[in-house]
């Protein structure tokens, strides 16, 4: 682990010994209540000394105050809710105003009050000296609200709660009956600026629109000249329907040319289905001929000649004089029939030859009143704009008529609404609003408390005397962090049976880690999310092979663990993972060459749940990118330990937390050095340590 780790491990290992820091306040007492207490004293004379102060206030709610009725309808949307929170804010500095506030102070009386007036006590000696030198004004050349002006605005205040629009108006004074009229007069007196304001606007609008309004007279007088003399010049009259009479005419002839077509029309189809019937001898089925009163009777003396013909016939022979008589009778009723229906057919194609006559002149005048039309169209236009001119000048002159009532109408009604009402008139308080008895001395008195609390544990812990450090460490030296750790000190410690050894035989040492494991690796653990730890030299089977697997196996336990032999073609951990099989297993050198990858690679111990990367077969391939490597691993493991050798160790290095250098001669203190200059830190374990954990 490098030097900024180191740092971050030992402030986190020093902690805080409450019980000391309880006996010293317990034995400091007296530096602790003595402060309290006086803190208790001041603020209680304070609270019963100073005079107390009231807090009045009163309420406006801003709305549009006018009425439906004396309100114009021009079309424009009126809010009539009130303004949005910018025209609030604007409201409040409008309250806190000097204009206003002088206009509150004549209201209210102030001049004279010993309270807001300088001069109610005459002029000190102090203040005499100040303005002669020209330190301050002199208060008995300024005007009255001028010099209550400054007193006057540091008592009021004016809020407005969230998301509404109303306003608190707090006045704050000695009396408490001159705090609510102090309140109540600067409500007024807002109300009153509204309204002489309003009242200001309409006058100023009244003249603009007065004089507006007599230039639209003249001009809607002058455009009203121009169309009707246009209309003279060019005779364009207007007719019944509102239209010019050469259009009112064309459309008259053209609903003539249409009943005339149509009647031309109709004469045509009953002249065509007259002949069609009288070629069938389909007579008596002609609508005209059977409607006929003469025609009928012939029709009805027909038919008597025939039944008497039939009935003759019965007796007499078809030469018989009787009977040709009957035959020449009814020949000449049908030559009257026939001819009787051949002078309606032909009444109907004189009729259809008329209309005919008829359509034709009059598509012979429409032409012509289309011409007379149209050579007046290009005056109609230059018509129509100058009627739409003075429409739009008499509109405009109307409008502002409007707005010229209501702006007089305004003008003179003496109770003009505000944009504000008050919903909540000042009341003379009963309780002052400062001093607040209970929360200042009990503030006060906690103050006391905390400051000497304070003072005395900030002292102690910058003398370092509160900072405790664990057992191992405190044994060894008297103070924290004054002594830097041995870099000999053994990782493992023997612990012996605790059975006497005179009534059984000694046993096997096991080994536990000594707290140098505990105050290195487990707070590393704490702060980084995996410890890759170094153990070197260890190229080779034997008591340093094993002391790595001892300590990858003891922080196995403590989370998921890899071991790792750094150097590809070792076979120290080949016996882990498949023990007996003359076969090495794949490792570190096949996934060096990228022949492997590493699922293949990584194996489980037979022993443990360690994982284990053997060395594999190396094939003259050395390692690549070791920040690859190791931070590929880093995501997958809680804790990386890398046995390598000498050489492969310097290379691995600078990417490890932590390395343990294996020997006590001088090649094992050259090597931690060398490591220790790269950067990591390093320390050494002796070899009978690493004889008696390989046991």
């Amino acid at each position: 682990m490098h030097a900024p780790m180191q740092d971050r491990i030992d402030a986190d290992i020093n902690e805080i010994d409450l019980a000391r820091l309880g006996r010293v306040l317990l034995v400091k007492k007296w530096w602790v209540l003595g402060p309290t207490l006086a803190a208790f004293l001041v603020s209680f004379l304070f609270v019963n000394l100073v005079k107390p102060r009231y807090t009045s206030d009163a309420r406006l709610l801003l709305e549009n105050q006018d009425s439906f009725y004396a309100r114009v309808d021009n079309g424009e949307r009126v809010d009539a809710n009130g303004p949005d929170a910018e025209g609030v804010q604007s409201q409040i500095q409008l309250l806190t105003s000097r204009d206003l506030a002088r206009r509150a102070i004549k209201k209210i009386g102030l001049q004279g009050d010993v309270e807001f007036d300088p001069l109610a006590n005459g002029v000190g000696p102090v203040t005499r000296l100040m303005a002669l030198v020209g330190l301050v004004r002199d208060p008995t050349l300024m005007p009255p609200e001028e010099r209550i002006l400054e007193k006057f605005s540091e008592r009021l205040s004016v809020l407005s709660p969230t998301k509404t629009r109303v306003l608190s108006i707090e006045f704050t004074s000695y009396n408490p009956d001159l705090a609510a009229r102090g309140a109540n007069a600067v409500a007024e007196a807002y109300i009153e600026m509204q309204q002489e304001a309003k009242r200001e606007i309409a006058r100023s609008a009244a003249q603009s629109l007065a004089t507006l309004i007599s230039d639209l007279r003249t001009r809607v007088a002058e455009a009203e000249a121009k169309v009707e003399k246009y209309r003279a010049e060019t005779g364009l009259l207007i007719g019944s329907n509102n239209t010019i009479v050469p259009t009112q005419q064309l459309g008259e002839l053209n609903n003539q040319l249409s009943s005339a077509r149509a009647a031309h029309a109709d004469s045509q189809a009953k002249a065509s289905l007259l002949r069609d019937m009288l070629r069938q001898n389909r007579i008596a089925e002609i609508p005209d001929i059977a409607s006929n009163e003469s025609l009928r009777r012939i029709f009805e003396q027909i038919v008597a000649l025939r039944a008497q013909l039939a009935l003759e016939s019965r007796t007499l022979l078809p030469m018989h004089p009787r009977i040709k008589e009957l035959d020449a009778q009814l020949a000449d009723l049908e030559r009257q029939w026939r001819a009787a229906a051949e002078r309606a057919a032909h009444t109907l194609e004189n009729e259809a030859r008329i209309a005919a006559a008829r359509v034709e002149n009059l598509t012979r005048v429409l032409n012509d009143q289309k011409r007379v039309a149209g050579a007046a169209g290009a005056e109609e236009v230059k018509l129509r704009d100058l009627e739409r001119a003075a429409r739009l000048l008499k509109e405009q002159l109307e409008s502002e008529t409007a707005k010229y009532q209501e702006a007089v109408a305004r003008e003179r009604v003496k109770a003009t609404p505000a944009d504000a009402r008050i919903i909540q008139r000042a009341l003379a308080p009963q309780v002052p609003s400062f001093p607040k008895k209970v929360p200042i001395v009990l503030f006060a008195t906690l103050a006391g408390l905390i400051l000497s609390l304070g003072v005395i544990v900030a002292g102690e812990l910058l003398t370092g005397r509160a900072r405790v450090l664990p057992p191992a460490l405190s044994a060894a030296q008297p103070a924290p962090a004054a002594v830097a750790p041995d870099r000999r000190e053994p990782i493992f410690a023997r612990q012996e049976s605790d059975a006497p050894k005179d009534k059984e035989p000694p046993k096997k040492a096991s080994w536990r880690a000594t707290p140098v494991v505990a105050r290195r690796i487990s707070p590393a653990r704490a702060i980084e999310g995996c410890v890759k730890v170094l153990v070197a030299p260890c190229s080779e089977t034997g008591p340093r092979a094993e002391t790595a697997v001892s300590l990858a196996r003891q922080l196995a336990g403590q989370g998921r663990a890899l071991l790792a032999a750094a150097d590809p073609g070792a076979a120290m951990f080949d016996a882990l993972v498949s023990p007996g099989s003359e076969r090495r297993p794949c490792g570190m050198g096949e996934l060096a060459r990228g022949s492997a990858g590493y699922g293949d690679a990584i194996h489980r111990d037979k022993s443990s749940t360690l994982h284990v990367l053997p060395g594999g077969v190396a094939d003259g391939a050395g390692m690549g990118d070791h920040a690859l490597l190791v931070t590929a691993l880093a995501h997958a493991y809680d804790y990386l330990i890398f046995a390598a050798s000498a050489d492969e160790a310097l290379r691995l290095a600078p990417h490890v937390d932590l390395a343990f250098v294996l020997g006590e001669d001088e090649a094992a203190e050259a090597l931690r050095e060398d490591l220790a200059e790269i950067g990591v830190e390093a320390h050494l374990l002796d070899a009978s340590a690493c004889g008696d954990l390989a046991a």
